[in-house]
């Protein structure tokens, strides 16, 4: 089981206890990850004085504007290390590696989009997702992106944006709206997952932390548990070969074998049988 939720909170520090008290603790729900986008810590303001979360560690990555900037609250039970952080006026960006002793270690990005040079935050989307991809690692990418996935017919940036995720095997596990006001209603807030072959169950969440909707991913295996692999040899405690050969010898063949005529494979089935009864009675 592995579980995430995000939100676009407008504001990490204003809105900090929105987040916390009427959401994350009603909900009461242990998540591994919790991705936060818009957190608007600016490149100025990196002191060590930022809200946090009781049994989580804190990463972000600040943003160059006014709006903007990513942060993420991992899990302080789980081993991780930050694979990239980028802040750029077109988008930012926060990478980490989950790490685990007895199964795959797990990517884990929060994404903001800023609402300009859509070209530049493609080509960075391409690259990453072939760069992260190439690891054969479970891999969760989250965030707001500001691209409406429910226009993608009518849109090319957002057909791009969908055809370079099919690319690499990602699927969304939001598909209402995220954002939803009096004159319009668009998806522009995901989780991405590439573990296709996984129970997922997914959505939205209502609040008032923001115009956005929260949302959260919980993934189950859909793999069966195998059972032991059981080791099965001869005891031969009570085996001596007297016995064996004695029993052996008094298998009348001719009269086993009657039947068989020229069918080879029958005449050996018989023999074999005929010889593992008595091997198994001495050396079960």
């Amino acid at each position: 089981m592995f579980s995430l939720f995000h939100s676009n909170v407008r504001s990490l520090k204003r809105n900090f206890e929105n987040l916390q008290t009427h959401l994350l603790n009603e909900l009461g729900y242990p998540f591994n990850i919790i991705g936060i986008t818009e957190i608007r810590i600016t490149e100025n303001d990196q002191s060590d004085d930022h809200p946090s979360i009781p049994g989580y560690s804190f990463e972000f990555t600040p943003t160059p504007l006014a709006a903007g900037g990513v942060g993420m609250f991992v899990d302080e039970n789980v081993k991780y290390r930050v694979i990239e952080k980028i802040s750029s006026r077109a988008f930012q960006a926060l990478l980490v590696e989950l790490q685990f002793e007895l199964k795959s270690n797990i990517i884990c990005g929060v994404i903001y989009r800023q609402h300009n040079s859509p070209e530049s935050f493609q080509t960075y989307f391409d690259e990453t997702l072939e760069k992260l991809s190439t690891s054969g690692k479970p891999i969760y990418v989250m965030g707001d992106f500001n691209i409406n996935l429910l226009n993608a017919e009518t849109c090319n940036f957002t057909k791009d944006f969908l055809l370079s995720l099919q690319s690499f095997s990602f699927i969304p596990t939001i598909d209402k709206p995220t954002r939803v006001n009096s004159n319009s209603a668009t998806l522009i807030d995901n989780i991405f997952v590439n573990q296709i072959g996984r129970e997922i169950t997914s959505g939205n969440i209502i609040s008032d932390i923001s115009d956005h909707y929260s949302q959260f991913c919980i993934i189950k295996s859909l793999k069966v548990k195998e059972p032991p692999q059981r080791t099965m040899y001869r005891k031969f405690s009570r085996h001596t070969e007297e016995k064996n050969h004695s029993e052996l010898s008094e298998i009348n063949w001719d009269l086993a074998m009657r039947n068989c005529g020229d069918n080879a494979d029958a005449g050996f089935s018989k023999f074999f049988n005929g010889v593992n009864k008595i091997v198994n009675k001495h050396a079960p």
